[in-house]
Order: structure tokens, then C-alpha cells, then sequence
């Protein structure tokens, strides 16, 4: 093999691995935000659902990018 195909591999196996954090984190997001949307309403805390969807779109738009 030469460098640049040993490069490729590497940088497709990293593009990979990158593609699953990306959506485990967004996983992770996705239930942090379903708890605090649950607890906004149990409380009826409308602010804070305001709040904590904000901070959901920006999480979506950044690792969207």
C-alpha cells in the first residue's frame, strides 16, 4: 500500500467513528431534553421549556454541520 492509500483508510475509519460519537451525542442530547421538557411541564415552568428548546435546536444545528 502506499502512504496515500493507507491515508485514506485512516481518515475513512476516523470520518466513521466521528459519524457515530456525532449521533450517540446527539442520542444522549435528544434524552437529556425529554427529561427536562418532562419536568418543565410537570412543574409548569413554561420558561425553561422555551429555554431548554432553544438550547435543543442549537445542539441539532451544530452537529448538523
Amino acid at each position: 500500500m502506499t502512504d496515500k492509500a493507507i491515508l485514506i483508510q485512516r481518515a475513512s475509519r476516523s470520518a466513521h467513528l466521528l459519524r457515530r460519537i456525532n449521533i450517540v451525542t446527539l442520542c444522549v442530547a435528544v434524552v437529556v431534553y425529554a427529561g427536562l421538557i418532562a419536568i418543565a411541564i410537570y412543574n409548569l415552568l413554561l420558561p425553561l421549556v422555551v429555554f431548554s428548546s432553544c438550547i435543543m435546536l442549537a445542539e441539532l444545528l451544530v452537529f448538523q454541520i
